[in-house]
């Protein structure tokens, strides 16, 4: 490969987490490549975007003179391939016959990249820690995957310290081989905050919620659906709560819904390795209505969704980042976190927290959330400060030194 002018680098992203109805990694990608075209550093970069998939629209290439970076998005055509093995084998094909610089896997596997610098996105270790909320064929592909991509990229990125440390210490990478690029939060959650009162927006939106099932006063809960986010025990917690013709201390708040009223959105795939479970589940709990399951939410709803929200729920026994906390905050509003590494490290201190996963402790952190008054303003008011300095521009930076990096460290080859 011949050395190429900084101005002048193409960087080969895998981008098929983008299509469809993207979720964690595709909402990432999209993201970080978005606020990358803000970058001056990578002014004159070429950014190829590999889908597996049939053509689509999208703002990232809608308009080339827009951002600093040019996006040429590659559309192989086969939206029935499975994503590993078109990863894994076809990919590499794409890459000799349309070749760039560098390439770039935002969800934790990398293709074979022989002859170039790669980076790879290795967002948690979740399949290391609860090999219960996997399939025995998607465990063994996850841990194969995400072990072979650390073991072979020039630059192993991650969102938290504490998954870096992990990475280290599982999977042998070492220290000056791996970069914590904190992840952002979108000022369209910001924006729903200060248009809480509605609009022409926000009133088609909350139409839109509406139709689907969703009316205040609400608790919600975004994000897939995994064994690990114990909606087990969360359920039992509120059946609890709006059982309580009398709970002792339980609205301090003026104008606080009777917690009888409250419902609980779910908003996210389910992906449990039983999917009948969460049947199982809601049944047991026995609230009737009150439990309304969304599945997919589109990505346009999810601010006007956090910001009519009564107070989110993220209780979960390890997270990699948890990115539904911080954008419930930049909503405006407040949420009920568990004691989980990587939430530890993003919210020390933090007024509105589980200790520990059991249903009276929930119930207990329900009930504040629903009417402690003063919990509530204190979580709210803490909201700009979390959020403030996670910014996708900021996380865009890191990934810019990032590439330049491995730019740097990968050995050339002159033909």
């Amino acid at each position: 490969m011949n050395e190429t002018r900084a101005g002048s680098r193409s960087v080969g992203v895998v981008g098929y987490e983008m299509e469809g109805a993207p979720t964690g990694v595709g909402r990432y990608t999209e993201e970080i490549l978005t606020a990358l075209g803000r970058v001056p550093r990578a002014e004159g970069w070429r950014l190829r975007l590999f889908f597996k998939g049939d053509p689509f629209e999208h703002p990232l290439w809608a308009d080339p003179g827009s951002g600093s970076c040019r996006v040429e998005p590659v559309f192989d055509r086969r939206p029935g391939a499975h994503p590993v093995l078109w990863e894994q084998f076809r990919l590499p094909r794409l890459l000799r016959r349309q070749p760039v610089d560098l390439v770039f896997s935002p969800g934790y596997s990398l293709p074979r990249t022989r002859g170039r610098a790669s980076l790879v996105t290795i967002h948690d270790l979740s399949f290391e820690h609860f090999p219960a909320d996997f399939s025995n064929r998607e465990l063994r592909r996850r841990r194969y995957l995400a072990r072979g991509a650390a073991r072979t990229a020039t630059r192993v990125l991650t969102d938290t310290r504490r998954t870096a440390a992990e990475l280290q210490q599982r999977y042998g990478v070492p220290p000056g081989r791996v970069a914590v690029v904190p992840l952002g939060v979108s000022p369209r959650f910001v924006a729903a905050a200060a248009s809480a009162s509605g609009g022409t927006a926000a009133g088609e939106q909350d139409r839109a919620l509406a139709d689907r099932g969703v009316r205040p006063p609400y608790l919600l809960m975004l994000g897939s659906v995994l064994p690990r986010r114990r909606l087990d025990l969360v359920l039992p917690a509120l059946g609890r709560l709006v059982r309580e013709e009398s709970p002792t201390g339980s609205v301090t708040c003026p104008g606080a819904p009777n917690p009888a009223e409250v419902r609980l959105v779910i908003a996210g795939r389910n992906q449990l390795p039983r999917r009948e479970e969460l049947d199982r589940i809601v049944r047991a709990a026995d609230l009737g209505d009150r439990v309304i399951r969304l599945g997919y939410v589109e990505d346009e709803l999810l601010p006007r969704l956090y910001a009519r929200a009564l107070g989110t729920i993220y209780v979960s026994e390890y997270e990699g980042y948890g990115l539904p906390p911080l954008e419930s905050l930049a909503a405006g509003v407040p949420v009920l976190v568990s004691d989980a590494p990587a939430l530890t490290e993003l919210w020390p201190e933090y007024p509105l927290r589980c200790d520990r996963l059991e249903v009276e402790d929930l119930t207990e952190g329900l009930r504040r959330l629903v009417g402690d008054g003063e919990a509530r303003r204190l979580a709210i008011s803490e909201g700009p400060g979390r959020v403030g300095e996670l910014t996708w521009d900021r996380a865009a930076e890191c990934f810019a030194d990032e590439v330049e990096t491995a730019w740097r460290r990968f050995p050339k080859q002159v033909p």
